[in-house]
């Protein structure tokens, strides 16, 4: 009987374009499968999650998205060079409905992707396809944009939920190329225990959204469990796992912190 393998990734997603394109909306439509027709302003950046599967022939790969929807005003660089940095995958977002956020991705956004995100996949969405179809001049303006820049678009709505998670999907794919594409087998074995405290160690810095804080919050609870993290033990490590999601709770509320501690307590339980 063969064994099916697997793999399990954390990718940080960026999400940028101008104000009111639609990114607070499209990740919102993602992640809870609903629609806010009120725009939220977002300050500096705010950071959601959703995990994604993909089955293919011979594996499994769990890919956990963390999506960060990044300030749209251009006045705030410092703000955006945070929220960019060590992005592993760039959505560009313009609305097909306002053709001057579809010039300022290409002149405004695209430029400093690439100065911050060197080597990063980028994906242009259009966004309110229930407004302006793919056959309007904005739909035909940012095809012709993502052709000159030779990377992928999907036009989709926030509205409706047409096509926003094939968008996402389309990201996750462009990242895991990557990675899947020259990997040896060994590669693709279930996680080692050292492998999957590197995953609990990323998902906790990633939520957590100052990764200076994050780490030295991670080393105290760390040392506070007993944690030697050159010869890791599970039953040490869940005992982490659990002060860490004491520290969220204060952060971002019961429920999701109760929700990243099973999800960080599976990583551990299921490495080898």
């Amino acid at each position: 009987m063969s064994i099916i393998k697997s793999k399990r990734y954390i990718k940080k997603v960026a999400l940028v374009g101008d104000s009111s394109v639609g990114k607070t909306s499209l990740i919102r439509r993602f992640v809870v499968d609903v629609f806010e027709d009120k725009y939220i302003a977002t300050i500096g950046a705010k950071v959601s999650k959703r995990d994604i599967e993909y089955h293919l022939p011979d594996k499994t790969v769990y890919l956990t998205i963390m999506m960060w929807d990044i300030l749209g005003q251009k006045d705030y660089k410092k703000m955006r060079i945070q929220g960019l940095t060590g992005a592993h995958g760039v959505v560009l977002v313009s609305d097909l409905s306002r053709p001057e956020t579809i010039k300022s991705a290409e002149e405004f956004w695209l430029p400093e992707v690439w100065e911050i995100c060197q080597g990063a996949p980028v994906l242009f969405v259009g966004n309110k396809s229930d407004i302006a179809g793919p056959n309007s001049p904005g739909a035909q303006s940012l095809k012709t944009v993502s052709e000159r820049a030779e990377m992928p678009v999907v036009f989709c709505s926030a509205r409706t939920g047409e096509n926003v998670a094939t968008a996402f999907k389309k990201i996750g794919e462009m990242m895991l190329a990557g990675e899947l594409g020259d990997k040896k087998s060994p590669e693709l074995t279930p996680e080692s225990l050292a492998a999957a405290v590197d995953d609990v160690v990323s998902d906790f810095c990633e939520q957590y959204g100052d990764t200076t804080r994050a780490m030295e919050i991670i080393e105290r609870e760390f040392t506070r469990a007993k944690v030697n993290v050159n010869s890791p033990s599970k039953d040490f490590l869940l005992m982490a796992i659990e002060y860490l999601s004491d520290v969220e709770r204060d952060v971002h509320g019961r429920d999701i912190s109760e929700v990243n501690k099973l999800r960080r307590w599976k990583m551990i339980d299921e490495a080898r």
